[in-house]
C-alpha cells in the first residue's frame, strides 16, 4: 500500500536510502524546507508496516528507491496519476524493470555520482565571488544559467523561491562571479544537511569558459562546505562533467537513472 509518509518513517526511510546519497540530501532537505517548498513524499508498507519503497517529489521531478520487496506494479500505476510527472532518478536495477512499466517515457540516462571526501585547497589569490543574498543577485544566477540553456528552468519566481527558501532554511547557497547587472560563472548547492550537500547548476558563460572560473568557484564552495562540516557530492551524466568533477578531488560513489517524460496533452 501507497500512502503519505509519516515522522515516524524516517529510521526505515533513512536505511533504504544509505547507499543513494543524492537521494538521502534531496530528502533531508525537502523535510527541512516542507513549509517553503513544493514538496510530497509518500511510502510503499507492507502489512506489517514495513516499508519497502519511497517516492517523494520536488515539483516535477520524482525520486523512488526500493528493496527487492517493492511492489513496482503498484508504483507504476501510482506514478501514472502524477499530472505534474516531468523526471524520475532511482537506482539503476529498480528503475530497470519500473521503466517498462511506465508511460510517457521519452528517454533514460544513465547517471553517476561522486563525492570529495577532503577539502580542497584554494588558490593563494581569493576570488571576488558573490554569494545570492536577494532577489537581484538570483536573477544574475538564473539569467545565466537560461541563457547557457544548461538547464531546463521553470520561471524566476518558482526558481527564486526555492533558492530563497533553501537558503533560508540553511539548505543551499548559491555563489556566482559577476559584474554589477549580470553574472558569468555560478554554482548552488540544491541540498545541505547531515554532513552532506549536493551541488547543482554548475555554469559559466560560454564566452568567459576555459578560463578557470567554474573550477575556482566550485573550489571555493566546496572549502565552504568542508568547513561546515558537509561532504560536498555531486552528479552528472556525461564523461566531460565526471572529468572535471575528478580533477577537483571528486571520486564515483554511485549511479542512477534519470527518466524524462513527455507532458500529457491536454485537449481542452
Amino acid at each position: 500500500m501507497i500512502e503519505r509518509f509519516e515522522n515516524t518513517d524516517i529510521t526505515m526511510i533513512r536505511e533504504l536510502l544509505s547507499d543513494e546519497p543524492d537521494l538521502l540530501i534531496r530528502f533531508q532537505t525537502g523535510q527541512a524546507a516542507l513549509d517553503l517548498l513544493y514538496f510530497d513524499a509518500w511510502v510503499q508498507r507492507d502489512e506489517q508496516g514495513e516499508v519497502h519503497g519511497l517516492i517523494f517529489r520536488s515539483y516535477g521531478d520524482f525520486f523512488i528507491s526500493g528493496d527487492k520487496e517493492m511492489d513496482l506494479e503498484e508504483a507504476a500505476s501510482f506514478l501514472g496519476f502524477m499530472p505534474m510527472l516531468y523526471s524520475l532518478s532511482g537506482n539503476d536495477e529498480l528503475l530497470e524493470g519500473l521503466v517498462p512499466l511506465l508511460k510517457r517515457v521519452r528517454s533514460t540516462t544513465v547517471c553517476g555520482v561522486a563525492r570529495q571526501e577532503e577539502a580542497p585547497e584554494l588558490p593563494v589569490g581569493p576570488i571576488a565571488f558573490c554569494e545570492a543574498a536577494c532577489a537581484e543577485d538570483y536573477r544574475k544566477a538564473y539569467d545565466l544559467i537560461k541563457r547557457a540553456g544548461e538547464s531546463e528552468l521553470s520561471d524566476f519566481e518558482e526558481y527564486y523561491i526555492t533558492r530563497r527558501g533553501l537558503n533560508k532554511k540553511d539548505c543551499g547557497r548559491t555563489y556566482f562571479l559577476g559584474s554589477s547587472d549580470s553574472a558569468y560563472s555560478t554554482v548552488s548547492t540544491t541540498g545541505e544537511g547531515d554532513g552532506m550537500a549536493l551541488l547543482t547548476d554548475v555554469v559559466t558563460d560560454e564566452n568567459r569558459r576555459r578560463m578557470g572560473h567554474s573550477s575556482a568557484l566550485v573550489t571555493q564552495i566546496c572549502f565552504d562546505l568542508h568547513a561546515a562540516g558537509l561532504i560536498p557530492h555531486v552528479t552528472y551524466s556525461t564523461s566531460q562533467a565526471e572529468h572535471f568533477f575528478a580533477r577537483l578531488g571528486f571520486r564515483p560513489c554511485g549511479q542512477f537513472t534519470y527518466v524524462r517524460f513527455d507532458p500529457l496533452i491536454d485537449f481542452d
